[in-house]
């Protein structure tokens, strides 16, 4: 778990991960230079021996998250992911190691699921449905629908993450994902395994309306840096893993790497969720943002 100024939520989401059944749970924290009151509530629970706490200064959720999973002892066998203010349902973590764990465990490894949107006093609002029309390694190229606060990962996943190192990643849960869909094998799970509070602090925009999620897309997408970042992490992918990504996967990968506009525009595979998102992505590859 990174945290960075959540101690309002903190402890109940905590006590969600510590209550888990079926399953042996070893909590690692790691605080992001908050500013508020969570290194109280962690060093509280480090005190009790409830977690393994590591401080360190403000270098942001990716290079965050990713350090985290860097210190992690190599006997762990699977590493889960959570945010600091929701709140999971107590068989979250035992539901995905028994998916997982009858799967071939030398390749890399990923369980990710739904949730249940909520406000932020945990009145549940909707359920996430993420998955809409199914998840494989083109649809992630250019969307993300794997998030961070769900996913396990077995540790051959961990080791290929660990070994690509943070330069490049745009988004850890992205990466990871791609890297699982890339080498291995990704399961996506329809059951909502936890409670995401929404609060209006949150880093992700998912869950905000129609209006302002398109408001926030094309802020973030045509005034900053984020279309570019998109390409780099893909660029990544073929750098890194490359020579160990099948035939049929990296030749998918090259032709929106290396491709003509037109071919990326025409592709004959649907490439995002929504509709809508999917005309838009077809233009940014015509007019050459993409």
């Amino acid at each position: 778990m990174s945290v960075y100024n959540g101690s309002s939520h903190l402890q109940e989401q905590i006590d969600s991960i510590l209550n888990q059944v079926g399953v042996a749970v070893y909590l690692f924290a790691r605080d992001d230079g908050s500013t508020d009151e969570s290194l109280d509530v962690l060093t509280r629970y480090e005190a009790r021996g409830s977690l393994e706490l590591l401080r360190g200064g403000n270098v942001g959720v990716v290079k965050s998250f990713l350090s985290l999973i860097a210190a992690i002892d190599t006997s762990f066998d699977y590493i889960a992911l959570c945010d600091q203010d929701d709140v999971w349902r107590n068989d979250k973590l035992a539901r995905a190691v028994s998916l997982l764990v009858d799967k071939d465990q030398s390749i890399p490894q990923l369980y990710c699921s739904e949730y249940i949107f909520c406000d932020a006093n945990m009145n549940e609002v909707a359920p996430s449905h993420l998955n809409q029309n199914g998840v494989n390694f083109t649809k992630l190229l250019y969307e993300n629908v794997v998030s961070g606060n769900t996913i396990v990962m077995n540790r051959s996943l961990a080791n290929a993450v660990i070994n690509a190192g943070m330069d490049d990643v745009y988004c850890h849960d992205w990466w990871i994902a791609l890297v699982a869909a890339a080498l291995g094998e990704l399961t996506y799970d329809e059951y909502p395994s936890l409670y995401y509070r929404r609060t209006g602090a949150n880093v992700s925009p998912t869950g905000n309306s129609g209006i302002s999620l398109l408001k926030y897309r094309l802020k973030t997408f045509f005034q900053g840096r984020q279309l570019s970042c998109i390409t780099h992490q893909l660029e990544k992918l073929d750098s890194v893993f490359g020579s160990a990504i099948s035939s049929n996967k990296s030749d998918v990968l090259n032709s929106f790497l290396h491709g003509r506009r037109i071919h990326k525009a025409c592709y004959p595979q649907r490439l995002r969720q929504k509709m809508s998102e999917e005309i838009a992505l077809r233009l940014l590859f015509l007019i050459g943002l993409l």
